[in-house]
Parts: C-alpha cells; sequence; structure tokens
C-alpha cells in the first residue's frame, strides 16, 4: 500500500506512544529529535513507489536508535505471550465446544489482533475476548475459505504480532485435526520490529514443535522482496491459500496482484484508513478474501 494521508500522522504519533510507553521518563526533547528525524528522511520519500511498511520500518529504526535498544519491546511481547498462554485451555474449550470449531478458531484468532502497540485502538484483550459480539465480523468470507480448503494442498499463515500468536496456534491445531493432509506453514519475522512475532516467540509458545515456522521479511508488515528465500518460494507455490493477519500485511498485500492465488485477510480495523478502506468501524473485524484492488 501507498503512503496514504491518514498514515504520515499516525506514524508521528507512533513514535510519540512508543517512545513514552517504553520509557515514561523519557523528555519532550528526545521526542521531538526522533520525530524530526522522522521528518528528514520523510523529505526524499518517494510516496509513488514506497509503501507504508518501509515508513514504519525506519520509524521503529530511529525508536530503537533512541532508546538504545535492538528489540525494544522484548519484554511486552514476552508478557503477551505469557497472558495468552495463562488463558490458553479456556480458550482452547470455547473453541472445541463451539458448533463450529473452525470459524470459532478464526474469530479467536482475530480477537487475537487487538495485540498491537502500533496501532491506534487501545489494547482490552480480556474484555475482548469476554464480550465479543459476532455482528463485529463485518465482511466474513468464511464459506468461501472453506471451498479453497478442500481445494488446496497447503497453507501459509502470514503471523502478526507476539501474543496474537497464541490463538494462532489454536487456529492451526484446529485446521490439523480437520485437515489432517494439509501442508501449514506459518510465518514470523526475521528480526525484531515492534511487538511482530519472531522465531523466539514461535519457540516459545511451541508453535515450532507442531508445524514448520519460517521467517519473513524484517518489517512491520511483509516485505516480499527483503525476505528470505524460503519465505518466497512458498509465497509464490501454485495452489498454495495464504492466510494474511493484521493490519501490517494487508497494507503489504493491498496493490500485489496476483491472479489465481487465494490470499485471505484476518484482521480489526484499528485506525481511520481501514475505516474508510473497508467501510467499518474501529473494533470492527475483518475476514475477507482479496479480490482485484483489495
Amino acid at each position: 500500500m501507498k503512503l496514504e494521508p491518514e498514515c504520515v500522522g499516525c506514524i508521528f504519533n507512533q513514535i510519540l506512544k512508543a517512545l513514552t510507553l517504553l520509557r515514561p521518563e523519557i523528555s519532550r526533547e528526545e521526542i521531538i529529535s526522533a520525530q524530526k528525524k522522522l521528518m528528514e528522511f520523510l523529505l526524499n520519500f518517494d510516496i509513488q513507489t514506497n509503501v507504508s511498511p518501509v515508513l514504519g520500518k525506519v520509524a521503529y529504526g530511529i525508536i530503537s536508535e533512541v532508546l538504545d535498544e535492538k528489540d525494544p519491546y522484548k519484554t511486552l511481547k514476552k508478557e503477551y505471550n505469557q497472558l495468552v498462554l495463562d488463558y490458553y485451555e479456556e480458550i482452547e474449550k470455547i473453541i472445541e465446544d463451539a458448533e463450529d470449531s473452525l470459524f470459532q478458531a478464526l474469530l479467536v484468532s482475530a480477537i487475537g489482533n487487538t495485540i498491537d502497540f502500533a496501532s491506534q485502538h487501545e489494547i482490552d484483550l480480556i474484555s475482548d475476548i469476554k464480550n465479543f459480539n459476532k455482528e463485529t465480523l463485518v465482511i466474513n468470507d468464511y464459506s468461501t475459505f472453506k471451498i479453497s480448503l478442500s481445494n488446496a494442498k497447503s497453507l501459509l499463515i502470514i503471523g502478526d504480532n507476539a501474543g496474537e500468536i497464541v490463538f494462532d496456534k489454536l487456529l492451526i491445531i484446529t485446521l490439523k485435526k480437520l485437515y489432517p493432509l494439509l501442508d501449514i506453514i506459518y510465518s514470523v519475522r526475521k528480526s525484531p520490529i515492534i511487538n511482530d512475532a519472531t522465531m523466539e516467540d514461535a519457540e516459545f509458545i511451541g508453535l515450532t514443535d507442531l508445524i514448520q515456522v519460517v521467517e519473513s521479511s524484517a518489517t512491520p508488515g511483509v516485505d516480499i522482496d527483503s525476505s528470505p528465500d524460503k519465505f518466497k518460494d512458498y509465497f509464490y507455490q501454485n495452489g498454495i491459500i495464504i492466510l494474511s493477519k493484521g493490519q501490517g500485511n494487508f497494507e503489504s498485500l493491498y496493490d500485489i496482484e496476483l491472479p489465481g492465488k487465494d490470499i485471505y485477510y484476518l484482521m480489526k480495523v484499528k485506525c481511520n484508513l481501514m475505516e474508510r478502506i473497508f467501510k467499518a468501524k474501529l473494533g470492527d473485524l475483518i475476514f475477507k478474501k482479496k479480490t482485484k484492488g483489495y
């Protein structure tokens, strides 16, 4: 996705939000200095060819530099992984007891997309789980997804955030029960960026013991060109279904046209731009098959 007007103010606010979250005592001078560095980068940013996740990577590189931390969200990622693991058995039972366990697992995975420190949406994970209303699933291509699954040999899930990855594990377990011959691959970031899941998170929650986990790009939203060859091989594999988790990955895949490839978005609406694109409200859930344009 090319840079949109809504993205500019948002990315500056992300710097403010991140720095005050990760170092509450930080001075106004340090915050403004970081924002000025982003301004300088924007002066030469080609809005016709560059995509918004590239800008996000630069912004979070500045944040890491200011904090002198390669992985500034490391502690928070561990906390959210453990938080969801603490609810694992309870959520697992909800899925198992559901009339349609796959649909329930997809809903749980979508709710897990709440965990995103870069969004404008406030995090209230427990409330989201307890008070979920199916009416918030405003775009629902579940029936089409099941048709795709019935014809597929492989599924690539492009992961998003730490914590959320535990919900994705429950989805994967459900898929493996219902489609035992389906080869499921899960992708994580190849190095830390915001609170996106990395191989360390996949290992911590036991996902690497369950399926093959591969690394994608180091951007907040998958960048195909800078991803390792192994990821590209799966992404472009004939007949593979792609399930893209979260807003960053949606932004990355928005402008890509891959005729004949079934790509599905599973995400939560977290900003005004997504409200505009999907004609939805903040907090709504989206499960949409990619069509021409988006």
